[in-house]
């Protein structure tokens, strides 16, 4: 196999691995019928595939798999319980890059800064209530203190403030229609 048949199957292997495997890990779970895996690895596929079909730049839409992924397996792999600080920078990473996907989409592909951390406080506190939820209906277990919800929410509104600087970062205007059809 020559090198640019190597990389082109490399890039498909990745584009398929960023853009599917909510799915996969959803499915796997299925087969082990862990069925609140199961609705966390498909919010997971539902990120992967929005990401996708509103052509957010590759690097973004790879944050954002990556980073939704890392919230799933931390959840299935009892990270929070075993490492009560990991919840922070979990919240600070996915809120960032998710406030990026939502304003994205919603604004047709140009979000201001200000729309994305708007988005991401919004996004913070979605979360919270979520977490809220979960706590009160499926699993007893999901640590809700109110110093806990605060700490979370203000992570979650850091995030989204550096990922709006990620996103107008210098030179970044000219890479934005650099992305290749799919």
């Amino acid at each position: 196999m020559n090198v640019p048949a190597l990389q082109r199957a490399f890039r498909l292997l990745a584009l398929l691995l960023m853009r599917w495997s909510g799915l996969g890990l959803a499915l796997g779970f299925a087969a082990c019928q862990q069925w609140v895996e199961v609705a966390v690895a498909m919010l997971v596929a539902l990120a992967q595939v929005v990401a996708w079909r509103h052509r957010l730049p590759l690097p973004w839409e790879a944050a954002v798999s990556a980073a939704c992924l890392t919230a799933a397996v931390s959840s299935f792999l009892l990270l929070y319980e075993r490492f009560p600080w990991w919840d922070v920078p979990v919240h600070v990473t996915v809120t960032g890059v998710l406030a990026v996907l939502v304003a994205h989409v919603v604004r047709r592909g140009s979000p201001s800064a200000r729309a994305i951390m708007a988005t991401g406080a919004v996004l913070a506190v979605l979360w919270e209530l979520m977490e809220l939820a979960g706590a009160r209906w499926v699993d007893p277990s999901i640590y809700v203190a109110p110093a806990d919800t605060a700490l979370d929410i203000a992570a979650g509104v850091i995030g989204a403030a550096a990922a709006a600087l990620l996103w107008h970062r210098p030179g970044r205007a000219e890479r934005r229609g650099a992305r290749p059809a799919r």
